[in-house]
């Protein structure tokens, strides 16, 4: 067998890295992330790099650890391609914001799903796809559109790097790799789409034979270099020890003001709201912001499987502090407990379930929706295209769920309505919302309108009617909301 070479430094694991090269970093907020080859990347000094990843806004508390923010801050990055790519909020701009908009960074906003697949197809040979993800949005404009048995599909190029950064739990000397949990995400495809592949492992280095065959996640015949993450020596970035800051496709604002007499839905509330009409056997998603805290509330005797996007398929309630393990982890990068018969795979095979159409309901927040079942969630302006934005993996969620429910606030901050007759901002998807839960109603989309089901404790259908900036039927059975939190 083939055996790549065992570095005794991390600088000796990323000498030679050319200038201009393109860079595949895994990671998955903190979970899965090559920190420590990271650090050594930002002081080996090599410029005009293309980085590929899910955010470029991931940073630590850790001043001696650098990551891609700190490259991008330092003016090394040329290009950037991922599934956020800016601050989603106006009044955040990022550095790297600021550099796309001076025109001295590229940026290419990718759904996090189609990224995975890129990476995947550019590790298996395969030029281009077709994918559901992101039809009938601002990210397929000016692609080539395709239709398959009746539906719309858009074409994506696979990516093939120069170099790939990996994080893994253990590897024996011939370079085969284990990843433990959902520190798995990008690293197994990131191996396989590039030339180069560097690989930082948490365990000490095993003989060839010490590592059982059939739980090999990546075989060694991809890896180049690996370097044991010492005790001494070298920094020790390990799991858990950096907390992180990554951008959200929902909206994370305060709740507005309840109005006097009256109250407003909390957001553990709106999401019990959420979990309580979920139905024996269903798949479900639960996407970044009030989403996540539906897992708190989910009846788990009644067999619903949660799944993340980051290849955990089976979690539960949020760990709580001190119990919970880093590298289990929902959408959001919260800690959260697992189920029996849970498994992890993947970021590919998580969005391949998702686009393969086993998904009961996907749940996320968002900005806007609209009559027409459209939503928007991923962007704050309609100024120029610059392909900045936070998507996630929204657009994948969405394009072959059986249903798409959303949980918003109904108002913005100074009380116009978030509920259209159509979105105002940039679609997530063009159509798909059947149920939208805000803090003073249940709404169900259906035909092209919205039908009131439930109210907020002392709110009328009337007064829920003067907040909607759309006309809202109401159910002949309208009835208060009820759920315990």
């Amino acid at each position: 067998m083939p055996r790549p070479t065992i570095c005794a430094t991390l600088a000796e694991a990323v000498a030679g890295f050319q200038d201009g090269s393109t860079v595949i970093i895994p990671g998955f907020g903190n979970t899965g992330t090559p920190w420590n080859l990271l650090t050594a990347l930002y002081e080996q000094g090599a410029t005009g790099l293309t980085l590929v990843m899910n955010s470029i806004q991931s940073v630590t508390n850790d001043t001696r650890v650098k990551g891609v923010s700190d490259l991008v801050d330092a003016g090394r990055v040329k290009k950037v391609i991922a599934s956020f790519t800016a601050a989603t909020h106006p009044s955040r701009i990022s550095r790297g914001e600021q550099l796309v908009r001076d025109g001295k960074m590229e940026a290419e906003l990718v759904p996090q799903g189609t990224l995975a697949e890129r990476i995947r197809a550019g590790g298996a040979g395969i030029p281009a796809f077709y994918t559901p993800a992101g039809v009938g949005t601002l990210l397929s404009s000016g692609k080539e559109h395709r239709e398959f048995e009746g539906e719309t599909y858009v074409l994506e190029e696979g990516i093939f790097a120069d170099y790939a950064l990996i994080r893994a739990w253990k590897a024996d000397t011939t370079g085969n790799l284990v990843f433990r949990h959902a520190g798995r995400n990008y690293n197994p495809i990131a191996a396989m789409a590039a030339r180069h592949v560097l690989v930082e492992v948490e365990e000490p280095i095993v003989e060839a034979g010490e590592l059982d065959p059939d739980q090999i996640h990546t075989p060694g015949i991809y890896i180049d270099r690996l370097v044991p993450i010492l005790p001494h020596g070298v920094l020790r970035v390990e799991r858990g020890a950096l907390p992180t800051t990554t951008p959200v496709a929902a909206p994370a604002a305060e709740m507005p003001a309840a109005v006097p007499g009256k109250r407003r839905l909390t957001r553990a509330e709106i999401a019990a709201v959420i979990a309580q009409r979920m139905q024996s056997g269903w798949i479900a998603n639960l996407g970044i912001g009030i989403p996540t805290q539906a897992s708190d509330f989910v009846d788990f005797n009644a067999g619903i499987t949660l799944t993340s996007e980051n290849g955990v398929i089976g979690y539960s309630r949020l760990a709580q502090p001190g119990t919970g393990d880093p590298d289990i982890v929902n959408a959001g990068g919260q800690q959260v407990n697992i189920v029996p018969g849970a498994s992890f795979v993947h970021h590919a095979d998580s969005f391949g379930l998702v686009r393969s159409g086993r998904l009961d309901v996907t749940v996320l927040g968002a900005y806007e929706a609209a009559a027409d079942g459209s939503f928007a969630n991923w962007r704050l302006s309609n100024a120029p295209w610059d392909n900045l934005g936070g998507i996630g993996g929204a657009m994948d969620l969405v394009a072959r769920a059986k249903q798409i429910w959303l949980a918003m606030e109904h108002t913005t901050r100074d009380g116009k309505p978030r509920l259209l007759d159509r979105c105002s901002l940039p679609v997530t998807s063009p159509r798909g919302v059947t149920l939208i839960v805000t803090d003073i109603a249940v709404i169900s989309v259906k035909g092209g309108r919205f039908l009131l089901e439930e109210h907020a404790p002392g709110y009328t259908a009337a007064e829920i009617a003067s907040l909607t900036g759309a006309p809202l039927d109401v159910s002949p059975v309208l009835r208060e909301v009820s759920v315990q939190v």
